[in-house]
């Protein structure tokens, strides 16, 4: 089964804020990989995953205060 490929424009703002991203995305299993391009304006998330959906990702972020859009 292939990865799901899911883009989002974040509410970040500084370099501390990755560390409460990365607190919330090692709970989960289903993602394999995902990183933030700090050098875009919307400091985009791309997450590669297995069986979770944005809603889920955006629910889990809201919680320490990170907000997302997923951008299609």
């Amino acid at each position: 089964m292939q990865n799901d490929i899911l883009i989002f424009r974040t509410s970040v703002t500084h370099k501390q804020d990755i560390k409460r991203i990365e607190s919330v995305l090692t709970q989960y299993p289903q993602i394999n990989r995902w990183n933030i391009d700090f050098e875009d304006w919307e400091k985009i998330l791309r997450i590669e995953s297995k069986g979770i959906s944005a809603a889920d990702i955006s629910k889990a972020l809201q919680a320490v205060r990170i907000y997302i859009s997923e951008l299609k």
